[in-house]
């Protein structure tokens, strides 16, 4: 029997006996997982609530709106969610309006440090809560105390009550109910405690029984266009038309379209004087130099074939005699450049023009120039 036989032989039995510790150590099971909320309950939190209010025989409506509150009928109760941004100051003057003709509507409070328009219009002050404040809380609404997780941010002084979660009284021929956290009646904790025993009594009628309810969540948040057309389109319209006249101040006119001009014709010194600037901005000092030394050499030597093969002194004597340059300025015609400065190319420059322009007129010159 070969090795190799025997290898895979105790491979086979080393993986089956893999297996077989795997099945008989482990063993499937199903295990529930929490995935969030899913359609309707995704986009109503005061679902649980509502489908618990139709059970226990009364009818619910979900509104989004403010529109959607005009269908609240003179005896049906209305609970508005904080927060309530979409609601203007005419939603809450008809609001306070059907609730004094006998409505019974249930407002939760915003937080202490955020406005709330229809708590002041109500007389409904926001305090804090005093240390250490127990929770969940007992709270009596009629028929018996029930223990209810009311918040900890939040508590509500009005008609002499002091820090209370839940404060009621009369408006008119309705009443009114500020809870100081709706929270407990939302779908995520209406399960805990005695959460949806407490969301029953809320909305319940004197007589019993819940009658039609209408919840109002609005979904949208504070929207900073919604406010502004609310409460500073004046501004806006003042602005909207200060832009319209600068506009039309800044248009162009309309008229006849004017000739394009004729094309110039750049000379050949523009040209060149570009392309030093370009040479010079580019690092190429040095090549302008030796490019300008060069020129005037060859220009030199043309003249004067035995320049190049004189001594330094000798060199130096003819550009004196002839050309009038100075020993110092002979060092720009004899070597390069050493010191590449806009100060020095002028020199150099001089220097160089001065051969030009003799050996160009054929006139002999013994003017000396000083530094």
């Amino acid at each position: 029997m070969s090795d190799r036989f025997i290898g895979i032989a105790i491979a086979l039995v080393a993986a089956g006996a893999a297996v077989i510790g795997f099945l008989v150590g482990f063993d499937r099971v199903t295990e529930r997982v929490w995935v969030g909320y899913r359609g309707e309950a995704l986009r109503n939190p005061f679902l649980a609530a509502e489908r618990l209010i139709q059970r226990m025989g009364g009818t619910t409506r979900h509104a989004t709106t403010p529109a959607d509150l005009s269908e609240a009928g003179p005896h049906d109760t209305v609970v508005l969610a904080a927060p309530r941004h979409a609601l203007g100051p005419a939603d809450r003057e008809r609001l306070l309006a059907w609730t004094g003709a006998g409505g019974h509507l249930v407002v939760e409070a915003a937080q202490r440090r955020m406005p709330d328009p229809l708590l002041d219009a109500l007389g409904v002050a926001r305090v804090a809560p005093p240390p250490k404040a127990p929770r969940p809380l007992l709270v009596d609404v009629g028929g018996g105390a029930v223990r209810a997780d009311m918040g900890c941010c939040t508590r509500l002084s009005a008609q002499g009550t002091e820090g209370a979660p839940l404060v009621r009284f009369a408006l008119g021929a309705g009443r009114v109910t500020v809870v100081a956290d709706l929270g407990f009646a939302r779908n995520a904790s209406i399960g805990e405690h005695e959460h949806a025993e407490l969301a029953w009594r809320l909305v319940q009628r004197p007589g019993g029984g819940a009658g039609a309810v209408l919840v109002f969540d609005d979904p949208s948040g504070l929207s900073l266009v919604a406010w502004l057309a609310q409460n500073a389109w004046p501004a806006l319209a003042g602005c909207g038309l200060l832009l319209a006249l600068g506009l039309w101040h800044a248009a162009p006119r309309f008229g006849p379209v004017a000739p394009d001009p004729e094309p110039a014709r750049r000379r050949l010194l523009d040209h060149l004087r570009a392309s030093g600037r370009f040479l010079w901005s580019a690092g190429s000092a040095p090549q302008l130099f030796e490019s300008a030394r060069e020129a005037a050499l060859r220009r030199l030597m043309r003249a004067q074939p035995e320049f190049a093969g004189a001594a330094r002194e000798e060199r130096e004597h003819r550009l004196a005699e002839r050309f009038g340059i100075l020993p110092a300025d002979a060092a720009w015609v004899l070597e390069p450049a050493r010191e590449c400065t806009p100060r020095a190319l002028v020199a150099a420059t001089d220097v160089y023009r001065a051969i030009h322009e003799q050996l160009a007129h054929g006139i002999k010159t013994n003017q000396g120039k000083e530094k």
